[in-house]
Order: C-alpha cells, then sequence, then structure tokens
C-alpha cells in the first residue's frame, strides 16, 4: 500500500511539473545540507507498525538486552525544487551516515557510520554499522522568515551485524551478517530559516526499516523517530 503510494505520488510530481512548466514561468531551487542529531528506534514511526523481534528472540536465548536507543546519524541532503509562486514540488536525497569514531567495534564498514550495541544478560553482545538513503517527493514553501517542506518517499539501507555469543556451555560463537533493506519508508517535515543563500534548519524524520538478519531469520528495525538540525546552502 505505502509502495503504491510513493509510486503514484512520484507520477503526480513528474505530472505537476510538466502543467507548471507548460502554463507559467517557474523558478528552480537547489539546495545542499548537513544536519546532526539523533535517532530514537524504539519510538515507531506512526502509522507504520513495529516490527522488531531479533532483540526478544536472542533475549529468550541469551538474557536480558540493555542498549541505548538513540542512534546519532549525520544526515548529508541535495533537494531539487521546481517553484512558483510561494509553493514548490521537487525531490530530495537523504544519506544517513555518521562521523568516523576513534574505535568503533569493527572498523569503518564502507563510509563512515553510525552503530549500535546490544548487550545481553550471559555476557553476550551484538552490535550494527548501519547507512542509510532515503529518496522521494517534496513540498516546499516560501513564507516571507521560514520555509517550511515536507516529504514521503522510499530507499535503501545497508547494514553490517556481528553476533558474539556466549552459549550455555561456556562456549562462544562470533559471527557477521550483511543485510539489506529493500524498501525503507519514511516521511518527513522541517522548517527553513533564511539569511540570503545560507540558513539553519530543523527536521524530523520518521523512517521505518526492518532488516532480516539473516542468521535468525528475524526482524530487527533501523529507523525510527529522529530530530535534527543542521546548516544548508541555497543557489
Amino acid at each position: 500500500m505505502v509502495r503504491q503510494i510513493i509510486r503514484w505520488s512520484l507520477l503526480l510530481l513528474i505530472w505537476s511539473v510538466m502543467v507548471h512548466t507548460a502554463q507559467a514561468v517557474e523558478q528552480t531551487f537547489y539546495f545542499t545540507s548537513l544536519q546532526y542529531g539523533s535517532i530514537d528506534t524504539k519510538r515507531n514511526a506512526p502509522p507504520f507498525a513495529a516490527d522488531s523481534d531479533y532483540l526478544s528472540a536472542m533475549e529468550s536465548d541469551y538474557g536480558a538486552v540493555s542498549y541505548d536507543p538513540r542512534v546519532e546519524p549525520t544526515v548529508i541532503s541535495f533537494e531539487y525544487y521546481r517553484v512558483n509562486g510561494y509553493l514548490g514540488i521537487g525531490f530530495s536525497i537523504d544519506l544517513l551516515s555518521g562521523i568516523a569514531q576513534n574505535d568503533p567495534p569493527s572498523g569503518v564498514f564502507l563510509l563512515p557510520n553510525y552503530n549500535q550495541e546490544y548487550r545481553f544478560g550471559g555476557g553476550s553482545r551484538v552490535t550494527t554499522e548501519t547507512i542509510g538513503l532515503l529518496y522521494g517527493l517534496s513540498l516546499y514553501g516560501r513564507f516571507g522568515f521560514f520555509y517550511p517542506f515536507i516529504g514521503v518517499g522510499t530507499g535503501n539501507y545497508l547494514s553490517k551485524v556481528e553476533e558474539y555469543l556466549v552459549e550455555g556451555d561456556g562456549t562462544s560463537n562470533y559471527s557477521v551478517v550483511f543485510g539489506e533493506v529493500l524498501e525503507p519508508y519514511y516521511y518527513k517535515w522541517g522548517i527553513r530559516f533564511p539569511s540570503g543563500e545560507y540558513g539553519v534548519m530543523l527536521s524530523q524524520y520518521y523512517i521505518r526499516a526492518p532488516l532480516t538478519v539473516e542468521s535468525r531469520n528475524k526482524t530487527l528495525e533501523l529507523g525510527g523517530v529522529g530530530t535534527f538540525f543542521g546548516v544548508y546552502m541555497g543557489f
């Protein structure tokens, strides 16, 4: 259902651009931005249903889990808009990565990334390293001293899952699993506060990105609700 909505939205974007081009002279705007913040992976992004049974399955075998639900990715974005008057329509691309750490759990995977670690009561632990790419339709407004925007779309998530597991007899097992979320879904909203070609911005992301961990054939949710603040440049 969500996938169909996204496809129809993208078709609407193409149709709108063609109609507006035929009817009026429009302006084209590009934005690049850099934002910092955090995503709470325990918060479910409505209306998406929670789908994360990997941790509960691990708890039944290795004891209670403890972890910080917040991850702190950097969001690097590019946006394109065709604007007629106060309103514009276009698309956006967001890369969710992170700042390289001095001592990450297992080095850098593909790009500097954001990591999460889960510790279990019996001494077992699981670490994840993730990169997210989001893209989709965006709507944009220009109202005096603030420029609001909203967006919806899909994307792709890449993740590396490392499992260090201590069994009941004291033996330990180590494994590395790579996974991909081919169709995450998201929506977002935010506000820009311009000062010439530059400005500051804040945004809120709602992401569903269920990763199937192949070692258990269970789902681990990589998305959540995120809040970010940063700077942008328009041209």
